[in-house]
């Protein structure tokens, strides 16, 4: 194998069934318009009670590289940085969440932005499997069981876009690709850029890496040699798997603001989305017109407020120079 030009980091822990569907969906034999050699997919497991099958990976088509540690700590973040040591790729794509399915032309349109320009990063919109996000499942009946019935009901390996039949949008772009997106579950960048914003901060020692995808999406978009590429078209989508975040436990809120705190620590500022407006790349298949129709409608509202907002704006500084002229004209 010749180097290739992209390196797809994949870190896992105690996910095997959703990490080896997570692999497939990155093969060269569901990915379109791609060869083997375009690029290769780095695998890191952190040692569960549930490691993935060696073999099962090893039958996968294409460039798979296997990694199995033994992490003290509870967080990726060292996984990540061990795996970009691994990357021959001079372009990155980063999946700290390995129970992530992605759509067939993810890794075809990241490599036609990378194309494009080499300050390219492209980012995929997130979804959940099932009706509602995954923190609010369990109490309505849905189990991996029902996953796991959902996918074979989609025959999803022949048609990986029909996961937009039975997905709703993720807590992380409610709104869809017409706003400001809050964090990326599936982003590809520059090696170097990668390398310039510090890597995966190794600070972020919650579990799960507590904010760190955060983190690391405000800090790649807003670099200066980045232009931001939305493949409006693809997806990835969470697995039900008992994520930190993602699982309906009594301490959910107490987790969500001890991430929100040590953000705020390791940012040295409150954190806010970052507001680059991205080139749109790619085809929309028919089974995400909804989403597309969904993120329009909300997109002409959010211009909409902001035209009303500039207005009042505007009207409060006329208002103001008319009280200075009025002043002035007395004295």
């Amino acid at each position: 194998m010749s180097r290739p030009l992209l390196s797809i980091i994949v870190i896992v822990y105690d996910m095997p069934r959703q990490a080896l569907n997570t692999l497939i969906s990155l093969s060269p034999g569901y990915q379109q318009g791609v060869l083997a050699d375009d690029y290769e997919v780095i695998v890191v497991e952190n040692r569960s009670r549930r490691n993935m099958d060696v073999e099962a990976i090893a039958a996968l088509p294409g460039n798979f590289r296997y990694f199995l540690r033994d992490e003290p700590g509870v967080s990726p973040a060292a996984a990540i940085n061990f795996a970009f040591a691994q990357a021959q790729g001079l372009f990155i794509g980063l999946m700290i969440d390995g129970a992530r399915m992605v759509t067939p032309g993810v890794v075809q349109y990241a490599l036609m932005a990378r194309r494009i320009t080499s300050e390219a990063m492209a980012v995929v919109p997130g979804y959940h499997l099932g009706e509602h996000e995954q923190q609010f499942h369990l109490s309505r009946g849905y189990s991996e069981e029902h996953e796991q019935r959902l996918l074979e009901g989609i025959d999803w390996q022949r048609n990986g876009y029909r996961l937009f039949e039975i997905s709703c949008l993720s807590g992380a772009n409610p709104n869809g690709i017409f706003h400001p997106f809050m964090e990326c579950n599936c982003l590809f960048l520059d090696s170097e850029v990668f390398r310039d914003i510090g890597q995966a901060d190794e600070r972020f020692d919650l579990p799960g890496g507590g904010a760190l995808n955060l983190y690391l999406y405000r800090k790649a978009a807003m670099h200066p040699r980045t232009r931001s590429f939305m493949l409006a078209g693809e997806g990835s989508f969470h697995q039900l798997h008992g994520g930190v975040t993602t699982s309906e436990v009594a301490q959910r809120e107490t987790i969500l603001n001890r991430q929100r705190e040590q953000l705020t620590e390791l940012l040295g500022e409150s954190f806010r989305s970052p507001t680059v407006e991205p080139i749109l790349l790619g085809k929309i298949p028919g089974s995400a017109l909804r989403y597309l129709k969904y993120s329009v409608e909300r997109g002409m509202h959010r211009v909409q407020r902001c035209a009303e907002r500039n207005e009042d704006m505007y009207a409060d500084e006329r208002s103001k120079e008319r009280s200075r002229e009025l002043a002035s004209d007395m004295t």
